[in-house]
């Protein structure tokens, strides 16, 4: 998305930041889309913990469901209230 390079580079973001971050948009209530997911690590209607290329994101509501996934790109759709990001995984 092009919209994430711009914001880097107006904060000053390196090429680690944009390609290894966690890159989330959020439609609240309806929908999430994370970019640079390296894997799903659990999944239920309740919660999805997502590693991404550094670190993980743990996304929080009801109803939740992979739409699509795959090349990097997650969207989960539902009601999604809370996104968590962690730290470093292995």
């Amino acid at each position: 998305m092009r919209l994430f390079e711009e914001i880097l580079s107006a904060l000053g973001g390196d090429e680690e930041i944009a390609f290894g971050g966690a890159k989330v948009v959020l439609y609240a209530g309806r929908c999430a889309y994370f970019e640079n997911v390296k894997s799903i690590l659990s999944f239920s209607k309740e919660a999805v913990t997502i590693q991404l290329k550094k670190g993980t994101v743990c996304a929080e509501g009801e109803g939740l469901a992979v739409a699509r996934y795959g090349e990097g790109d997650l969207l989960l759709t539902g009601n999604v209230r809370k996104i968590e990001v962690g730290g470093e995984q292995a």
